[in-house]
């Protein structure tokens, strides 16, 4: 099951409202993930900007948002930011397929390469 990453900052209220009544996050984001098929697979409070990172398996993309906006859901949280991951195999399975992969792609350094500007005008 493909595996994500979100990095979550509380909003105002949520902290405030965890600092006087405190609730174990983790099993109640775990019962979110669990109902659109996911598994919480880890959960972390974190210093800095943001507050949690969660790992997570989902089906799919779908069940993501779907869970995304449920956790979000009467401005619980302030921000989120989602990132796919890859294991490394999948990660070395996709740098081997670039090398055999005919795309006729050039990047802007190649498409240019000996174009010399002769100081004209257009």
């Amino acid at each position: 099951m493909p595996l994500y990453m979100t990095v979550t900052k509380y909003s105002e209220e949520s902290l405030q409202a965890l600092a006087e009544h405190p609730s174990d996050r983790p099993q109640q984001v775990a019962k979110v993930i669990e109902s659109f098929g996911g598994r919480l697979k880890d959960f972390y409070w974190i210093f800095g900007d943001d507050d949690v990172v969660m790992i997570y398996e989902a089906p799919n993309n779908q069940a993501v948002f779907s869970i995304l906006l449920t956790l979000s859901h009467g401005g619980a949280l302030a921000s989120q930011k989602t990132y796919p991951l890859l294991s490394n195999d999948d990660a070395m399975g996709a740098m081997g397929r670039v090398g055999d992969t005919k795309t006729g792609y050039l990047s802007p350094v190649k498409e240019w390469e000996g174009w010399r500007d002769e100081g004209g005008m257009g």
